[in-house]
């Protein structure tokens, strides 16, 4: 039976709310902690359906994980299980699918690497040509191009890579993890333009705190460090951490989010201007950001918000409530997450009131939604765990909303309408 949240409008928002993990760099860590030979623990990593699914697979591989007061303790080395097929099933993370195809295609051993059916629909073919033209064994066991990936591991070889990376910036990231597992390293060429770079970066820094050895530039290069690291404390999440400085903006009032680092390179970082644009009053505090903002007082946006993907539906509910037309674009990629997410935010905001036009690479806002009178109408989050939380923003501002299927939250923020519901202000 499908589920259904109603979250009542409020009054304001007030409070104070510590940001979950980093979901980019917990699941950096964990890889990088399970390829390594000696223990590695990692402080207070993010708890969610994606980290448990890829931590699920890394153990299939050989790696061993131990909890402890401050988080997990990680070591390797990955390894197959002799000529017996090891089942890595990632689930609905598109992350673990690109990372775990390249690092089986460096670990001997015969893997099967599958996910859920909306992952079996997202790109994996320019990263299959990438690892095959250095080496890697890896064939497609449906359909070309997508999950599930027959894999015989142990084959790739340094050297240099050119990769397409325009509809995800996880395939260079996936090899710059390979190049770790090899020796002498991989050099990688983005061929084209980089969707969502930021993300590179993070994996780039990511690989250096684990004490190897990186080269930023228009070619890439990454190679295994003699130091190993013994501690890793993952940042704050600012893909979670948008949404809850955007309840400021949409209810009124302030919200101090802690765990989020300033400055800093995360890649929905680049969305602070975005909401500044829409009204809000962003300020550092000891330990992570506020927002302040004025019910009914949001201003159309026009921003372009390809490097910071994770942050649009939280900047796609600000625009539903602001009078006049925002134009949200450079979010074609968009449609390859878990869901197409383009059209799913269109649904959305025409559900609660606003008018949307949908193009390939934009979304058209007309605002403000007003929401429904006299009844209830059932938002839709085609389980995508960014929709549900627009959904939740939306809640916050217009009455009779019923926000469907909201646990799917669980996918990389499990506390999110906890933590909504802990600075929402009704009285």
């Amino acid at each position: 039976m499908t589920a259904f949240l109603a979250f009542p409008p409020v009054g304001s928002v007030g409070g104070v709310v510590r940001v979950p993990a980093s979901k980019s760099a917990t699941n950096r860590a964990l890889v990088l902690s399970a390829m390594g030979t000696t223990e590695v623990d990692i402080v207070r990593p993010l708890e969610s359906d994606d980290t448990r699914c890829l931590r699920r697979c890394l153990e299939a591989m050989g790696a061993v994980f131990r909890e402890t007061q401050e988080g997990l303790a990680v070591h390797g080395p990955l390894g197959g299980r002799g000529d017996r097929e090891v089942v890595l099933d990632a689930g609905d993370s598109g992350t673990a699918a690109r990372f775990l195809a390249a690092v089986a295609a460096a670990t001997p051993g015969r893997y099967l690497l599958t996910g859920s059916e909306r992952l079996k629909q997202r790109p994996m073919g320019e990263l299959v040509a990438a690892l095959s033209s250095i080496g890697a064994a890896i064939s497609f066991g449906g359909v070309e191009g997508a999950l599930p990936l027959d894999i015989r591991g142990g084959s790739l070889r340094s050297g240099r890579v050119e990769v397409d990376a325009s509809r995800s910036s996880q395939f260079v990231s996936a090899l710059l993890i390979a190049g770790i597992a090899i020796e002498g390293g991989l050099e990688i060429e983005p061929r084209g333009p980089v969707v969502s770079a930021p993300y590179v970066r993070t994996t780039l820094e990511t690989l250096a705190a684990f004490g190897h050895r990186v080269v930023p530039g228009a070619v890439l290069r990454s190679s295994r460090g003699a130091t190993p690291v013994d501690r890793y404390a993952p940042p704050g999440d600012y893909s979670s951490g948008v949404p809850l400085l955007a309840a400021a903006g949409v209810a009124g009032g302030f919200v101090t989010v802690l765990g989020l680092p300033w400055p800093s390179h995360d890649a929905d970082a680049l969305a602070l201007p975005a909401l500044e644009g829409a009204g809000l009053l962003l300020r550092r505090v000891s330990g992570g950001l506020a927002a302040v903002g004025e019910r009914g007082k949001l201003a159309p946006l026009t921003v372009t918000a390809t490097n910071f993907p994770d942050a649009v539906p939280a900047l796609a509910a600000l625009a539903a409530l602001a009078p006049g037309e925002s134009v949200i674009a450079g979010i074609g990629h968009l449609r390859l997450k878990e869901s197409d997410r383009v059209e799913a935010l269109a649904e959305v905001l025409e559900k609660a009131g606003a008018r949307v036009v949908a193009g390939e690479d934009r979304l058209v806002v007309v605002g403000p939604a007003q929401g429904v009178s006299g009844g209830l109408v059932r938002l839709p989050t085609f389980g995508d765990h960014r929709i549900a939380m627009a959904a939740g923003l939306l809640s916050l501002a217009l009455p009779g909303l019923l926000i469907e299927s909201p646990d799917c939250v669980a996918k990389s923020y499990p506390g999110f309408f906890r933590d909504l519901e802990s600075i929402a202000r009704r009285s």
